[in-house]
């Protein structure tokens, strides 16, 4: 019998469909996380990385960023939690230090399931002296060739004036990037604080639409992750997990499609 050419057959809407459907010429689907991880300890005070590794699987994520993460101290038993987690999910890791601790040091840390093929850690200032703080960005390689630039950070907790000013620092220097830019992580302030209450008018706040709490202790919502509105990414979906015993925060997942 002879066989019917699928242009004939579907017309081509339908090879247009197919092509969509088997290459993903459409754009890349991209699902990412923020989670503060409380240096690996759970709300009882034991370590708890495996049940973060396995939270971190349980969401299917592309792209991880992560705060309060150690590297060789005591608390970490002389472990790189960083490289841990990339062992328990597979995804690959980078870490940034923030600051020196019980000999080794604190920071934050990216886990991706792509490529990563460069990275930058910048100093953020500190004008009232407290815990240095950092920016850490990765430049991600996507199965379709396009790069990401995925950033996380943890601004000062102890000084509104810090906050504001790390905030106004990581916008001045995300916002001329010629790659996609994600930047996720705790900010430490509602959105309706003075620190970053300017920021959100500049960058997509996933959670903008969202009642969703993500740090219980105090009822707030000061996880965030944020994009360039207008941009290359469009937003699909968000959620915050209520895990009450894995860290004091409750981690953010959003989805996107990259045009």
């Amino acid at each position: 019998m002879t066989s019917i050419p699928f242009t004939m057959k579907y017309g081509w809407i339908g090879l247009l469909v197919w092509l969509v459907s088997t290459t993903g010429v459409v754009g890349q689907k991209l699902t990412v996380m923020t989670y503060n991880i409380h240096h690996g300890f759970s709300q009882r005070g034991g370590t708890n990385l495996i049940q973060v590794g396995r939270l971190i699987r349980s969401t299917g994520a592309d792209l991880v960023a992560l705060q309060e993460v150690d590297s060789a101290t005591a608390s970490s038993l002389g472990k790189n939690q960083a490289a841990q987690l990339s062992y328990l999910t597979g995804l690959k890791a980078v870490f940034g230090k923030e600051a020196n601790a019980e000999a080794g040091g604190y920071g934050v840390a990216i886990l991706s399931k792509y490529p990563i093929i460069a990275q930058q850690l910048i100093p953020l200032p500190n004008p009232d002296l407290t815990e240095p703080r950092v920016l850490l960005c990765a430049y991600v390689e996507l199965p379709n060739k396009k790069t990401v630039r995925f950033c996380t950070t943890r601004l000062d907790d102890r000084s509104e004036v810090g906050r504001g000013v790390q905030a106004a620092t990581i916008s001045a220097l995300l916002e001329p990037s010629i790659q996609p830019v994600i930047w996720a992580g705790d900010l430490n302030a509602h959105p309706d604080q003075k620190a970053v209450e300017p920021l959100l008018g500049r960058w997509y706040d996933a959670g903008r639409n969202s009642d969703a709490i993500t740090f219980p202790d105090l009822g707030s919502r000061t996880d965030y992750i944020l994009t360039q509105p207008g941009g290359a990414l469009k937003l699909f979906s968000y959620r915050v997990i209520e895990e009450t015993n894995t860290s004091y925060h409750y981690p953010v997942v959003a989805t996107y499609q990259l045009k």
